[in-house]
């Protein structure tokens, strides 16, 4: 993403109005200004990862991505987005405030915006995954913001002179690194070439030892319907896990064990695997059938 000034709009900007009315709206909906800062970079993180399907494809990075692709991590980002403050699509990507708005994304430099959405309020989102920062802007694609040239779609880029009617709600905010690309191809490879889910799942959960994952993760790696049954006990993961005295806790009902074992903080939607050394952390998996 290139240079910019992040300083919101001043009030005398002629845009200034339309975009408070857009901005407030949607703090409304997402619950608190807060809110919309704190959840928006783990929304780009997921539409990024949803794209690149690891589990499926063995790849970890954005840059391995066909050009398709990367233009279907736009489409993601509009429907999470639209999803996440809950708001209907209008003539444009969707509604709000009574206005209609469209929503671009950017692994680039600058959004391509079509012939529909001049004149009209965008919200622009980008991502850089070398620096895991994102940003989130709101602009009236006027024709002054624009390049003159056009691409064979009609579509014309965001100008360098744009760039300073753009409104930043986000701007160089991190957001979470790919878990893959954390766990690198190595780890990856290992976890994504079981044959079955169970195989899969136990894999992830000995490959990545005291990293909280995410049931989202356990889901993508089972590649089934029933994924948390691949984690249970009884005929799961967890039976094979156990007997190599991994022991797999979960954040929602494990916390009390989580906490005796030091293991940081765990979400109530996450898991976290660990193998013991010290005698009395094996006791205590025992006494509470988390390892045989």
């Amino acid at each position: 993403m290139r240079v910019f000034d992040p300083a919101p709009l001043p009030e005398s900007h002629p845009d200034y109005l339309v975009i408070e009315r857009i901005v407030l709206a949607l703090a409304a909906q997402a619950g608190g200004l807060h809110k919309l800062k704190e959840e928006l970079p783990d929304l780009i993180r997921q539409a990024i990862d949803e794209v690149i399907d690891t589990p499926r494809t063995g790849r970890v990075r954005a840059s391995e991505l066909e050009k398709t692709e990367k233009t279907y991590i736009g489409t993601k980002v509009e429907i999470l987005v639209r999803n996440f403050f809950r708001l209907p699509k209008g003539i444009l990507d969707l509604r709000i405030g009574g206005l209609d708005v469209d929503v671009k994304n950017t692994l680039g430099n600058t959004w391509m915006i079509p012939p529909e959405a001049v004149g009209k309020p965008c919200i622009l989102v980008a991502s850089d995954e070398v620096r895991q920062t994102c940003f989130f802007g709101i602009m009236v694609a006027h024709l002054s913001n624009l390049t003159p040239g056009m691409n064979q779609d009609r579509k014309r880029s965001v100008s360098s002179a744009g760039f300073k009617n753009i409104h930043w709600v986000l701007a160089e905010v991190p957001y979470p690194p790919s878990f893959w690309s954390i766990a690198g191809k190595e780890k990856t490879h290992k976890i994504t070439r079981g044959t079955t889910g169970n195989e899969r799942i136990a894999s992830l959960f000995r490959e990545i030892q005291g990293q909280p994952i995410h049931r989202d993760i356990v889901q993508a790696v089972a590649q089934q319907k029933d994924y948390m049954k691949r984690l249970r006990k009884n005929g799961g993961a967890r039976d094979t896990l156990a007997r190599e005295g991994i022991a797999v806790l979960s954040g929602k009902y494990d916390g009390s064990i989580i906490g005796s074992l030091d293991l940081g903080h765990v979400g109530p939607d996450e898991f976290i695997s660990y193998k013991p050394l010290e005698s009395e952390q094996i006791s205590l998996l025992r006494r509470h059938n988390k390892i045989d």
